[in-house]
């Protein structure tokens, strides 16, 4: 399981040059959105895991996985060029594969995904600043589990993801990567808990409450994290 991202210590970042600075960089992407991945996961439920494929200057490579198997497949279709998350950066559109013993492209990530457990995946892109993009990939040991509300709710991780790289990659400084890091994690876990509490009282789907959430946004002009951090409150001040 990889190290979640509030256990990882000032200490551990290190510099030592170029190659140093790189390797510590990666260490920390994997460390930080490895826990992303997690939560993400348990989130959309589905008996799902989630991994995160990062290109840069034209170069593919796994960030960070929920789980080993995740980030095997993932491991796979990188090593080959050939899958989901390389079509769906290569296009920038969602690829849905929702049953993979009837997918006839990929054949290696087909059969790593299969013999991975994996009945279903998808790979949502998003722009992460010059020369980047990621995709966020979904692995569901179900066939076919992609309704709107989960397309939706895993849109806005892939878009959370691109944000947050797309900051971070600019920026020198190892420990404000690190902060970066850690206030993307906690705004994506209040919005989507507010996402959920929002389709529970107003009885809509995670696309409406999206967009109700927005809507607040766009006429308090705040941030999104910090609308659905007040619905939470108000939520919580109830009697």
């Amino acid at each position: 399981m990889p190290t979640r991202a509030g256990d990882v210590g000032t200490t551990m970042i290190s510099d030592d040059g170029l190659g140093g600075r790189v390797q510590a960089e990666n260490a920390l992407a994997e460390w930080c959105l490895g826990d992303f991945a997690l939560r993400a996961a348990s989130h959309l439920g589905m008996r799902s895991e989630c991994s995160i494929s990062l290109r840069r200057d034209g170069q593919n490579r796994r960030s960070a996985s929920s789980s080993e198997r995740a980030g095997h497949c993932d491991d796979v279709e990188n090593r080959d060029l050939e899958g989901g998350c390389i079509e769906a950066m290569d296009q920038l559109r969602v690829v849905l594969v929702p049953d993979l013993e009837a997918e006839e492209s990929w054949p290696a990530w087909v059969r790593a995904s299969l013999d991975a457990g994996f009945r279903s995946a998808a790979a949502f892109p998003a722009y992460a600043g010059a020369g980047a993009e990621i995709a966020f990939n979904v692995y569901s040991e179900l066939v076919d589990p992609w309704d709107r509300d989960t397309i939706v709710r895993a849109d806005m991780y892939a878009q959370q993801v691109g944000l947050v790289m797309s900051l971070v990659l600019d920026v020198a400084d190892l420990e404000t990567k690190l902060e970066m890091f850690q206030r993307a994690l906690a705004a994506q876990a209040a919005i989507d808990q507010a996402i959920g509490a929002i389709m529970a009282t107003q009885g809509c789907s995670a696309e409406e409450a999206l967009t109700i959430l927005r809507s607040a946004a766009g006429t308090r002009n705040v941030s999104l994290p910090e609308v659905a951090a007040a619905v939470l409150q108000g939520l919580g001040d109830r009697p």
